[in-house]
């Protein structure tokens, strides 16, 4: 393993490491793993086990919140995901010339093999999986990372030999950076989302268009026409994927709507890198398996006749709208959770046409998604917790129904993640009288 690092001309002997989530603790490992002295700020108090885990590996750290002092002993200050670019600590660093990135933009300079980036609104763990599938189909030798699950940082040094890697980014990451570089960047959609951090639409499109920002001639910008407008900065050639013309798989018809999207992007994203792919030819199974990830429309089993859908993804209005789109048949829906702040009123007019028999809302959410319903001629149900919107939702249906559960909001009213809020929904589900698993589970589509 090569030892030290530079980054942008500089040598880097102490990295400091601004938050210490997923991303953060990563980034630690990686520094040690070079011969580099992480320091570690983390604005929240951290628990015993993680202190622990830093002391055992002599890290010195700050915690509940980021001084001045203690950042300035960093010859580059990294910042996790989650952490606003713009706090005060930060902007002195600057101010003394200490260079404050982004972990993907200190993870990219690392990566040798062709980068794609993936970003959007909704549907990119899913393009990130297909176009990994897409090129392993090809014969090649593919790594998939970043806010999938797995921070990009983790994975710079095992991928010198692969022939490309695939990243998911998200406008948290995008906001904070300054020089990532992928050769095909990838914008699949935008709607209303994450406003409380971005504070508006413009300032969230515009973090999201940071993607294509150091892209040259050399490389592809890919998107979707209608956002072509909105988005025309950056040197990048521009590939539209829903204007391109090549032969689509035979089995592309039988893919919810959401999916048919989500496979011309990525098929666009793959020819980008090798022109030569035979779009026809892409496995059935691999698309299927790729767009078949836990908690996307992952069909649970059946109560009483009813089936029972966890789309626990849906942290967003527009994510539910596609799902209720996707489903088949009379459905009961279940929304809430913590507020996006914005986009309910297309929810309710997409529910108010579609084939909805109830809608259940829960949680912290749930008294302004009614009210919003209720403006729009939307009756709805309103429930202390998630676990009472399943038993009110589940009594509400009828045999033959679909109970979705497509929460349209954030998790953090009660859960870490959308996985442990789909996760908890799952284990409710399966204990409930009259549980039984569906033959060919799946995603619908």
């Amino acid at each position: 393993m090569t030892m030290g690092l530079i980054f942008e001309r500089r040598r880097v002997e102490r990295l400091g490491i601004i938050g210490f989530g997923v991303t953060g603790r990563a980034t630690v490992e990686f520094s040690l793993g070079r011969g580099v002295t992480p320091i570690v700020s983390e604005a929240r108090s951290l628990t015993p086990s993680e202190r622990g885990w830093l002391a055992e590996r002599g890290v010195r750290f700050e915690e509940r919140g980021h001084t001045p002092s203690f950042l300035a002993d960093a010859d580059v200050l990294v910042l996790s995901p989650g952490v606003p670019p713009g706090i005060l600590p930060l902007d002195e660093a600057r101010k003394s010339e200490v260079p404050v990135v982004s972990e993907i933009d200190l993870a990219g300079s690392l990566i040798d093999p062709p980068i794609v980036a993936v970003t959007g609104t909704n549907g990119k763990s899913t393009v990130a999986t297909l176009i990994g599938a897409i090129l392993e189909s090809a014969g090649k030798d593919v790594v998939v990372a970043g806010n999938i699950g797995i921070p990009a940082i983790s994975i710079v040094d095992e991928v010198s030999s692969a022939d490309a890697v695939v990243l998911e980014v998200s406008s948290y990451q995008l906001e904070q950076s300054l020089h990532f570089h992928p050769q095909v960047a990838i914008l699949l959609n935008l709607a209303p989302d994450h406003l409380s951090r971005h504070g508006t639409m413009d300032a969230y499109a515009a973090a999201k268009g940071r993607i294509f920002r150091r892209q040259t001639p050399a490389d592809a910008a890919i998107l979707p026409s209608d956002l072509a407008p909105a988005f025309d900065r950056g040197e990048g050639r521009r590939i539209f994927f829903d204007r391109e013309r090549f032969t689509l798989p035979p089995y592309l018809e039988s893919l919810p709507p959401h999916n048919r999207e989500n496979l011309r992007a990525a098929i666009s994203a793959a020819r980008a890198l090798l022109p030569d792919i035979d779009p026809a030819s892409i496995p059935e199974d691999a698309v299927r398996s790729a767009v078949s990830l836990p908690h996307r429309l992952e069909v649970i089993g059946e109560v009483d006749g009813v089936r029972v859908i966890d789309d626990s993804k849906s942290t967003n209005p527009a994510a539910a709208i596609a799902a209720l789109r996707a489903v088949d048949g009379p459905v009961v829906l279940l929304i809430g959770g913590r507020s996006k702040g914005a986009g309910y009123d297309a929810l309710a007019r997409e529910v108010k046409a579609h084939r909805v028999r109830r809608v259940v809302a829960y949680g912290e959410a749930a008294d302004e998604l009614s009210s919003i319903f209720s403006r729009a001629g939307v009756e709805i149900d309103r429930a202390a917790d998630l676990e009472r919107g399943i038993s009110i939702g589940v009594y509400a249906a009828r045999p033959g129904d679909t109970l979705l559960f497509s929460p349209a909001c954030s998790s953090f009213d009660r859960f870490r993640d959308f996985a442990e809020r789909g996760d908890v929904f799952t284990r409710y589900v399966e204990g409930l009288p009259g549980f039984s698993r569906m033959a060919g589970e799946g995603n619908p589509g």
